[in-house]
């Protein structure tokens, strides 16, 4: 399952988790044009990244038949994506948080779509043709597992995909966090979040061991914010939480980590790392 204090972050900035979702929608938007392209023809090796945007005029593989399930919808901004690409497809979302899936369901009219409040690492039964999932499987607790599960609901040719943010999401933050730290005399400063990320050769040994067929891309988003407490502000309402464990800050720390972030880096900047991740089950194999 999630961890419980990111499911109460995210279920509180539910109402305004799109309009700080920047990074989330360039992965959604690239995760739709990756899925796209693997829905063609297999996977050619392990580490090739194919770059063709779908088409977006035909659903693939029969049209109503096709079944798509999205882990984690969130407030249905890739579910959205999902329905206008693919436009003969049926989306089954699952999400944990209540609050969000209230979101998705007011702004998707759309009898091909339905929605669950549920845990998406605990889904074990069901059969879809694509399993797709943007921005949140960083959160789950045991990926290797849960990859082990999407697989056993695909059948043969049958694809997973998912956008997964890296460990070095905010890493200009967690740099600023270090140095205030070394200025005080600590050694110990606060990390980001996003630090304790799987990385891209942790995602692909699990990747591997569910799936005949993966491969994993990167991308790099870059956003600037006027002030740290703005950046912050935005961490919060996506439900990131990218001060490490602190649930505040004093105007004091506020103050010292924005000088030291300016100094390195000459403004309020932020890196999205985010990979793509795609594990295939080849036609006669599958759940």
């Amino acid at each position: 399952m999630v961890d419980p204090a990111v499911l109460r972050r995210f279920s509180s900035g539910a109402a305004r988790y799109e309009a700080h979702a920047h990074a989330q929608r360039l992965s959604a938007a690239d995760l739709l044009a990756y899925t796209g392209a693997s829905l063609g023809p297999s996977p050619r090796t392990n580490d090739s990244f194919v770059e063709p945007a779908p088409d977006r005029g035909r659903a693939p593989k029969g049209g109503l038949a096709f079944k798509i399930l999205e882990p984690g919808c969130g407030t249905g901004l890739y579910t959205r994506m999902l329905l206008d690409a693919f436009r003969g497809a049926s989306v089954f979302g699952v999400d944990i948080s209540e609050a969000m899936v209230r979101v998705a369901k007011r702004g998707i009219d759309d009898p091909r779509a339905r929605f669950a409040v549920a845990d998406a690492e605990e889904i074990a039964t069901g059969s879809y043709d694509l399993v797709t999932s943007n921005a949140v499987f960083q959160w789950f607790l045991y990926l290797p597992r849960t990859l082990a599960r999407m697989a056993s609901l695909l059948p043969g040719g049958g694809l997973l995909t998912f956008s997964f943010f890296g460990p070095e999401t905010y890493a200009e933050l967690d740099a600023a966090l270090r140095a205030s730290a070394l200025r005080r005399g600590a050694h110990d400063g606060g990390r980001v979040a996003a630090a304790a990320f799987h990385s891209r050769e942790e995602i692909s040994d699990a990747l591997s061991a569910a799936f005949p067929r993966w491969d994993v891309a990167e991308r790099r988003y870059h956003q600037e914010y006027r002030t740290l407490a703005d950046l912050l502000r935005s961490i919060r309402y996506k439900g990131t939480r990218g001060g490490g464990g602190r649930e505040s800050w004093s105007p004091g720390m506020l103050a010292r980590v924005e000088e030291a972030y300016r100094e390195r880096d000459g403004g309020i900047k932020a890196t999205y790392q985010v990979f793509l991740c795609r594990g295939a089950i080849p036609e006669g194999e599958g759940g």
